[in-house]
């Protein structure tokens, strides 16, 4: 039963977006998204190896659902970061907003994600492929990243072949873009990533990459990558914009 109702739910998403009802299909998405949690007994949505009761950084989806607001988990997501992990809030709310020196003093870091979600309530749902396809077309470098234990694995029913890793990615990451260049890109091997100094030899993550499409699959990390994987991600990042990754101060 809780699979019809699940498939239920996910054709109403579908046919909300091929209708372009683009609010209609953000309040949907929120509703499934309360259904898998209180229906996996409450595992984490952006962490899927941990709950409510094992993951100290992230807004738990008891709580969320108590205050029948799970639409609003994704918005929160970093604001409970900031408030319950002192290393990253401190370091955003501390050296990195002092580095930038443009940011008020009132307004602190992960403040105004709810805002901000509110506002973009009609594009969360809007299928970017197009623009993906153009900026492959131009030449432009994208870049894909995902954590291994992220919810698209939650809500993603659609694998393809154990030998590749797009076993373990989302089918919608795949397929969807039309450039010419995606048939190489899926036969390409994947590359595995490593860090250096104590974490030297331990695999970290995988990297897919041919001409200007990369995809990272980042092991062991769930939505806050730079949290459950700092050392890969900062490898990633420098990877990213060709530079070098910077050393402890």
């Amino acid at each position: 039963m809780p699979f019809m109702i699940f498939f239920s739910m996910a054709e109403k998403i579908r046919n909300e977006i091929k209708k372009e009802q683009y609010g209609d299909a953000t309040n949907s998405w929120g509703e499934l998204e309360e259904f898998i949690v209180t229906s996996s007994n409450d595992v984490d949505f952006y962490n899927f190896l941990l709950d409510s009761g094992s993951d100290p950084v992230s807004l738990t989806a008891a709580a969320e659902a108590s205050r029948k607001l799970s639409l609003k988990m994704y918005s929160t997501y970093l604001t409970s970061k900031a408030s319950t992990s002192p290393d990253i809030s401190g370091l955003m709310n501390g050296v990195i907003k002092e580095k930038l020196k443009i940011i008020p003093k009132n307004v602190s870091w992960g403040g105004q994600s709810g805002l901000v979600f509110d506002a973009l309530s009609n594009d969360f749902m809007k299928p970017r492929i197009n623009e993906v396809d153009e900026l492959l077309s131009l030449g432009i470098d994208v870049t894909i990243y995902n954590g291994q234990h992220h919810k698209p694995l939650l809500i993603s029913f659609h694998f393809l072949n154990d030998l590749h890793l797009e076993k373990c990615v989302p089918y919608y990451y795949y397929f969807l873009f039309r450039w010419d260049g995606l048939k190489n890109f899926n036969s390409m091997d994947r590359k595995p990533i490593y860090c250096s100094g104590e974490e030297a030899g331990v695999t970290k993550g995988f990297l897919k990459s041919y001409h200007n499409l990369h995809f990272y699959w980042i092991l062991g990390a769930g939505h806050f990558v730079p949290v459950d994987q700092p050392c890969v991600s900062l490898k990633m990042i420098a990877d990213i914009t060709r530079s070098p990754p910077a050393g402890p101060s």
